[in-house]
């Protein structure tokens, strides 16, 4: 018990860190930039390099969980929790700042890949391409409209956010890993139920510092709720695309397996997009979002 209290400090404060990191750079960046792409990857980091080991282990299944999970807790629990929280301490529903049409664009086009690879049936180097090429744009495309808009830079606040940056993704990818391990080996000691370890622990271990990034920024200032958004969107964009294309690259696996868990993942996605579609998110939605995730958790155990 000790010592997961001990690599949950460390958690929050690689958390606090990116948290500043985003904070400096957003200025100059812009929140698509800032949140969608840079800090989307870095607290997508710990699934990145699990599929990866995953993949490199012959465990595709295990990539695969890792892969999409975490887009079911936070496009519900997640979003859900940022929304109240934001409404707790500024005492107004969050809205989003900055233009968003790309993110939704782009969690539209992830949202039909995944329905095709759905009827497709199969992960492999045909699937991995395209999902791979979904993100590559992604990413070029948010680097070129950052590239034409006149922000002045500020060199040092630069440098600052990127030792911020740094540092907190290295504290993030030490223990990450031996976070979720923890909780696991105590929720079985605690007579958890298997299903409800796979289904809602390890995800919420696998997201907290992402997580605790969001509530970071939402409190600290009106506009980081926005920014947490962005995050949030740009990191399942990664894992809808990136980690699915990794785990095609070096398997060749039907879905089967892991179906309950990817029509989850379709369905989520969908209720993510419908409820940013017009830029705010309300209590009422935050609050039907929280039971959501344990509604869907129920409803793939028993399906």
């Amino acid at each position: 018990m000790l010592q997961l209290i001990i690599i949950f400090i460390f958690l929050i404060l690689s958390a606090e860190l990116i948290s500043r990191g985003t904070e400096k750079l957003e200025p100059f960046m812009g929140q698509g930039m800032a949140g969608g792409i840079i800090m989307g990857l870095l607290t997508a980091l710990p699934e990145t390099i699990f599929v990866i080991v995953a993949s490199l282990r012959n465990q595709p299944y295990v990539a695969l969980g890792s892969a999409i999970g975490g887009n079911v807790l936070l496009f519900t629990f997640g979003i859900g929790f940022l929304g109240i929280y934001f409404y707790l301490r500024w005492r107004k529903n969050l809205s989003i700042n900055e233009d968003y049409s790309v993110e939704e664009r782009f969690l539209i086009i992830t949202t039909i890949a995944l329905a095709i690879i759905l009827f497709y049936g199969h992960l492999n180097v045909y699937t991995a391409i395209p999902l791979l090429g979904i993100y590559l744009y992604y990413a070029i495309y948010r680097v070129r409209k950052f590239a034409k808009e006149d922000r002045d830079i500020d060199e040092k606040e630069v440098l600052k956010a990127a030792i911020y940056l740094v540092i907190g993704a290295f504290i993030l990818i030490i223990f990450s890993d031996p976070f979720v391990e923890e909780l696991a080996s105590l929720s079985k000691q605690l007579g958890v139920p298997t299903v409800w370890l796979a289904l809602i622990i390890s995800p919420l271990a696998g997201e907290i510092e992402e997580t605790l990034s969001a509530i970071r920024l939402a409190h600290s200032y009106e506009a980081g709720g926005s920014l947490a958004i962005f995050d949030f969107v740009g990191s399942k964009i990664q894992n809808g695309t990136v980690l699915l294309g990794i785990i095609g690259l070096f398997s060749d696996i039907s879905i089967m397996p892991g179906l309950n868990e990817l029509i989850a993942t379709l369905v989520v996605n969908v209720i993510a997009i419908m409820i940013l579609m017009d830029k705010r998110l309300g209590v009422k939605e935050s609050i039907v979002l929280l039971f959501l995730y344990f509604l869907i958790a129920t409803m793939t155990l028993y399906l």
